[in-house]
């Protein structure tokens, strides 16, 4: 896979538009602002949000796994340099003239393509997720850890602060690649989410944890420890209204979530557990983590009866997409649908008008127009394309396993 489809630019997105007659519920269409317009191009990009949960500001921190595990391969190009790629010279050698390196780091990371670990994929999750949020809204802080964790952007970073710290995330993990400690990560995100003066926050913010992980916690040692301060540290951050949501990304050996650290971790907190077959599955699923409440979203130009192309939904409730006119009167319906089954609608009018230019600069400013308008669709199109090929090859492997499940205890073990 290309890496733009990965983490295509998204320009923020304009202030919402005053609601509209045609505006219903809780699904406000920004572009067309008017519930009646003109257009002199067979082409009309159509913006909104969608949100069940309302516009309410939001703070979560990403809490990105670090320990040794997380270079192994992730199950996804991730790079887009296809099955013979190897990690990049020039960061072997970064590596090589490091003091922290551990020893046969090197010579471990020349046989594969780091690019396309586990850490790389939660990198790269990350940075999709990040690359789709109005930051006016959301604020976003980014914790790493291993047997401890580090806050590497406090919360309300710009976007520029936090691929910055994704990017900086990428060289130094040489310092981390040690245990895996759940509860100091989880510890460290409630802090991040802390208000300065260490008082419950009083601004209605809803607040939250997007917890990636490939292992098991392994410290504090002996015992069950590790998975009690996992809890502890989960139970702690749901007593001042934090919830986790947990993201297993690995073939579980467990069946269900009764024995799951990152099942009962989501559930003590009141968020929710998703286990990703492939660690590589993060990039496309976290990318559609709802912060709104938003299950479906339908836009189709109900003229023509086709529906609009290169359709894109975010975790804000935010939305865009191209719809294609017909000369003359187009009339553009929106449907969504909330996780509760509630269902929200609005529609437009869209008057192309198909006369020739009136001149020669008149063609030409439309041709222009035109052709931003189609090379913004190109994009997209290839965007959305890698994205839903990600999700459908997602969807096989979940079918796949609940056909042929995987056994926490497979005949001839000795566990």
């Amino acid at each position: 896979m290309a890496a733009f489809a990965l983490a295509a630019a998204w320009a923020a997105l304009p202030a919402p538009a005053a609601e509209t007659p045609a505006d219903s519920g809780w699904l406000h269409v920004e572009a067309p602002a008017e519930a009646e317009s003109a257009s002199r191009l067979g082409l009309v990009e159509v913006r909104g949000h969608a949100a069940k949960r309302g516009l309410r500001p939001q703070d979560f921190v990403i809490v990105i796994d670090v320990s040794d595990s997380t270079l192994l391969p992730s199950g996804w190009d991730v790079d887009g340099d296809g099955p013979r790629g190897r990690t990049d010279p020039a960061l072997l050698e970064r590596l090589g003239a490091r003091s922290d390196t551990p020893p046969g780091l090197v010579a471990r990371l020349s046989e594969t393509d780091f690019d396309d670990s586990v850490l790389a994929a939660e990198l790269a999750a990350a940075d999709a997720l990040i690359d789709r949020l109005d930051l006016d809204r959301y604020r976003v802080a980014l914790v790493a850890f291993s047997d401890q964790a580090k806050v590497l952007a406090p919360l309300g970073s710009s976007r520029e602060r936090l691929s910055a710290a994704l990017a900086g995330l990428r060289e130094d993990f040489p310092s981390y690649l040690r245990g895996t400690n759940f509860g100091d990560a989880v510890t460290a995100a409630q802090l991040a989410l802390a208000p300065p003066d260490g008082m419950p926050p009083q601004d209605g913010r809803e607040r939250s944890i997007l917890f990636l992980s490939d292992g098991e916690p392994t410290l504090p040692p002996h015992g069950d420890n590790a998975r009690h301060h996992a809890l502890w540290a989960a139970r702690a951050a749901a007593a001042v209204g934090i919830r986790i949501h947990a993201f297993e990304l690995r073939e579980s050996e467990h069946a269900s979530p009764a024995g799951n650290v990152f099942a009962k971790m989501a559930e003590v907190s009141g968020g929710h557990y998703e286990r990703l077959l492939q660690p590589g599955d993060a990039i496309a699923r976290l990318r559609r983590t709802d912060l709104v409440g938003l299950a479906d979203l339908r836009v189709v130009n109900d003229t023509t009866g086709q529906a609009a192309r290169a359709l894109r939904t975010f975790p804000d409730g935010s939305f865009d997409a191209f719809v294609e006119l017909a000369p003359g009167r187009n009339r553009i319906r929106f449907e969504a649908a909330a996780t509760d089954s509630t269902r929200a609608a609005a529609e437009r009018i869209v008057d192309y008008d198909a006369s020739p230019p009136r001149d020669a600069a008149d063609a030409r400013a439309r041709r222009q127009e035109s052709e931003g308008l189609l090379e913004q669709l190109k994009q997209r199109t290839a965007e959305t394309e890698a994205w839903a090929q990600m999700e459908r090859e997602r969807r096989v492997r979940h079918l796949e396993l609940e056909i042929h499940p995987v056994e926490a205890n497979p005949p001839g073990s000795n566990r």
